[in-house]
């Protein structure tokens, strides 16, 4: 959700910076793909990751992808973007783990840890199921 020190466009000039009409915004907040800030009058304010997430609406839209695509897209976007920071969190507490531990063993694992990241293992997956 947007926070409302960032939302600074109203609709009509969110609008007309993303060359979309209003009435398509409407459209796409009713549809979830969207959620702008909503002042305590209800004036829907956009920010600048709105127009951001509009531009790429526009674009796989434009692209052929219907509604349920986008949103599908959208999702696995915000998944993965969620998964990637605890990877890179988990692999900061490794490496602090380790330095704690000592210097040989953290210097094996960071080591480790770099092939991995260069060179995952490949993951079976039973389809059937």
């Amino acid at each position: 959700m947007t926070e409302r020190s960032d939302a600074v466009y109203i609709i009509s000039v969110a609008a007309e910076i993303v060359g979309m009409h209003p009435q398509t915004l409407r459209v796409y907040e009713r549809k979830g793909l969207v959620e702008p800030y909503r002042t305590p009058g209800g004036t829907r304010r956009y920010s600048d990751a709105d127009l951001e997430r509009l531009r790429l609406i526009q674009e796989l839209s434009n692209a052929g992808v219907n509604i349920e695509g986008i949103k599908r897209i959208l999702q696995l976007r915000a998944d993965n973007r969620r998964l990637r920071g605890q990877v890179d969190r988990l692999r900061r507490l490794l490496e602090d783990a380790e330095r704690r531990r000592g210097a040989t063993t953290g210097t094996m694992l960071i080591e480790m840890g770099r092939t991995s990241k260069r060179q995952l293992p490949a993951i079976r997956r039973d389809l059937d199921n």
